[in-house]
This record gives C-alpha cells, sequence and structure tokens, in this order.
C-alpha cells in the first residue's frame, strides 16, 4: 500500500505543479473562472490597475504552488517513501490546508471549474495518505 500511496501522491504533486503552472503562464484561464462567479469577466478588468493587479498575485499564487509541490515531491520521496511518520504528517497538512482552503475559498465564490479541480486534488490526496496508513500508525504490541 505504501508504494500506492507514494504513486498517487506523486501524481497529486504533479496535478498541484500542473495547477501552479496555469496560474502563472496563463492567469486568466483559472482567474477568469473566479470573476466569472462574480458576474465579471476577465476583458473587463483587464486593463484596469485592479486587474493587473489580480493578474500579479495570481502569477504569484501559481508560483507558490510550483515551489509548495516541489517542496512536496522531496518529503514524499526522503521520508514518506520510507515510512517516515514526520512526512506523512507533513503531507497532511501542507496538502490538506492547500487544497483544503482553496476549496472552501472556491465554494464561497461559486466557482465550479476551480472547485472541482481542488476536489480532485483532495480527493488524490487523501487516498494517498489514508491506503497506507496502517503502515505508519502500526499498532504497539
Amino acid at each position: 500500500m505504501l508504494k500506492i500511496g507514494t504513486f498517487l501522491l506523486a501524481i497529486c504533486m504533479v496535478f498541484s505543479c500542473l495547477y501552479g503552472l496555469v496560474l502563472t503562464v496563463s492567469p486568466g484561464t483559472l482567474g477568469g473562472s473566479t470573476l466569472e462567479a462574480h458576474g465579471g469577466t476577465l476583458e473587463a478588468v483587464i486593463d484596469t490597475a485592479a486587474g493587473k493587479a489580480f493578474i500579479v498575485q495570481t502569477r504569484h499564487v501559481g508560483v507558490l504552488a510550483i515551489c509548495s509541490s516541489i517542496a512536496l515531491f522531496f518529503v514524499l520521496f526522503f521520508g514518506f517513501k520510507k515510512g517516515a511518520k514526520w512526512a506523512w504528517w507533513a503531507i497532511l497538512l501542507a496538502g490538506g490546508l492547500a487544497w483544503g482552503y482553496g476549496l472552501i475559498v472556491q465554494i464561497l465564490e461559486s466557482d465550479m471549474k476551480n472547485m472541482i479541480l481542488h476536489i480532485i486534488g483532495i480527493v488524490i490526496m487523501a487516498f494517498g495518505l489514508l491506503l497506507p496508513m496502517k503502515e505508519f500508525f502500526k499498532k504497539k504490541t
């Protein structure tokens, strides 16, 4: 189960990197969905100072997502894969906060496109953590 969990979490990290890459390279692809959920369009605000700030901040969030995913790759392959409890908790906390907070924000904003992407991330991460859970938390005899 540890190999399956590691594989699922690696997929989740790649998914996170791709999500961050889309936010960085083409912030309007996912950011436009957020604006549409509020009744606006990216085209209407893109030439305004607020629109330009929105794009810069969206790119910043994308870079943070990529960097966090790369850091979690190291945790995954140097701790989790070896069965270290600290790595399980690190992935739960970092991944859970990132995907969970994002999902809550998307629900509050009624942004279906991003909400679905966050649900996919949470589900993959949950299975990756829950399947090998017995190997990390063995009962003491």
